[in-house]
């Protein structure tokens, strides 16, 4: 084979070696349909929904009244009357709470609900969150792996080309061991690759909920998610849709509810009932209304005269209250810390995707381009070209890298603003 020929062929293994951005997906199976599988499919959220629906349950317990008293009494011996002896008795009693005390505990199961609705909002945004990085780490081992397996490909040329050299006595044959060397390095490191690739995949399809062993599928280029940042608006956007803020939100009202509750539960409590009298005829004589049934209406008052429980289970609702507002103040430091840490990888991976293919990757090519045109012809230094190739090497696979991250890195920004927030109506939740 003469020297433009080898040359050719290594420039066209160079060309397929390049992974170059292109702004959109090929085939497989789309990121957002994984989505929909996990969202349906996942045991972690089924559960948190299903504890939102089981709280919805809790508002028509606690606002029901109280079960009434039913009694029945009979006289073992009968009480004699005018009328005729006392039988048997029948009594029914209703206790009626201070004037909204039942409204004031719905209230307290409904934000208490609503809060576990946002349990079941930051289960479900995780869950999305974790789907896309796990995805896009299986976009980055596919990639690394092409790249491997192109770059042995490269290598394997470059030692064609030193063993035509040796055989002449052009070059020592430090050349072919030191090509060697470096192609079972990278046939050591695309193994572990193709290992990493399969646990990968496992942990992918358990986020899904489906056999382990189901193949998945990615895309051949990845698009750089676009984002606009505005960091103030954005900052606003955690703030007031944050599932994590949302809940201590309303457990804060639900606690302002139980201040009220309490407050009224040391209100007194009313009663009403009746009791209903069987007698019997007499017999001895008939006076009139001989042998009626008495009626009587009875009205009731339960007085919380112990005031001591009353005013504990008032303070106890206050240090609730203040518990969670501590508690807000806290989630909402950690939040804007996580804000500040995603933008600032955000703008890492923006810097070095630009550095890796518009700079680094290019220079490379043309430096390797030079050395082989150089070593085909003469005596250049075979390890300098070697060495460059590896640095080709680490920026293509830095490159890829930091698409990954970029992505990433948006995907987690979405999860903080509440991308995927939505509402009980939106779900059609059956109840």
């Amino acid at each position: 084979m003469r020297y433009n020929q080898i040359v050719t062929s290594i420039i066209t293994s160079f060309a397929l070696a390049l992974i170059i951005l292109i702004p959109e997906v090929s085939h497989g199976q789309s990121l957002d349909e994984y989505l929909i599988i996990a969202g349906e499919n996942n045991p972690t959220l089924k559960t948190e929904f299903t504890k939102y629906r089981a709280s919805l349950e809790q508002v028509p317990q606690v606002t029901a009244l109280p079960d009434p008293d039913l009694s029945f009494g009979y006289f073992i011996s009968p009480i004699e009357t005018r009328v005729g002896p006392q039988q048997s008795r029948i009594g029914l009693n209703q206790m009626f709470p201070w004037f909204g005390t039942l409204s004031a505990k719905g209230d307290v199961a409904t934000e208490l609900a609503k809060s576990q609705f946002e349990v079941f909002e930051e289960a479900r945004n995780k869950l999305f969150f974790q789907v896309k990085q796990q995805w896009y780490k299986l976009y980055l081992l596919h990639q690394s792996i092409d790249i491997l397996e192109e770059n042995i490909d490269i290598l394997q040329t470059f030692e064609n080309l030193s063993l035509q050299r040796y055989e002449t006595g052009q070059v020592s044959q430090v050349d072919v061991l030191r090509v060697q060397i470096e192609k079972e390095d990278l046939q050591v490191q695309l193994e572990l690759l193709k290992d990493q690739l399969k646990t990968n995949e496992i942990a992918f399809n358990e986020l899904l909920n489906q056999d382990k062993s189901s193949p998945v599928k990615v895309s051949d280029r990845l698009a750089l998610t676009p984002f606009t940042v505005n960091e103030v608006e954005l900052s606003q956007q955690i703030l007031s849709r944050n599932p994590r803020l949302s809940k201590l939100d309303y457990q804060a009202l639900s606690a302002q509810r139980s201040i009220d509750v309490a407050q009224k539960s040391g209100m007194p409590k009313f009663g009403v009932g009746f009791d209903y009298i069987f007698t019997d005829e007499r017999t001895d004589m008939n006076p009139s209304g001989n042998g009626d049934d008495a009626f009587m209406v009875k009205l009731g008052v339960k007085i919380p005269l112990w005031r001591g429980k009353y005013q504990a289970q008032e303070k106890q609702a206050k240090l609730n209250y203040r518990s969670i507002q501590d508690q807000q103040q806290a989630v909402e430091n950690s939040l804007k810390t996580d804000l500040e840490k995603a933008l600032t990888d955000l703008k890492d991976a923006e810097r070095r995707n630009k550095l890796y293919k518009d700079i680094q990757i290019r220079r490379a090519r043309q430096a390797i381009d030079i050395l082989l045109e150089e070593y085909t012809s003469s005596s250049a230094d075979f390890e300098e070209l070697l060495r460059l190739q590896q640095k080709l090497l680490k920026f293509q696979l830095a490159q890829e890298q930091s698409i990954a991250d970029q992505n990433t890195a948006v995907a987690y920004l979405e999860y903080l603003s509440g991308s995927y927030n939505t509402t009980p109506e939106q779900m059609n939740v059956k109840n």
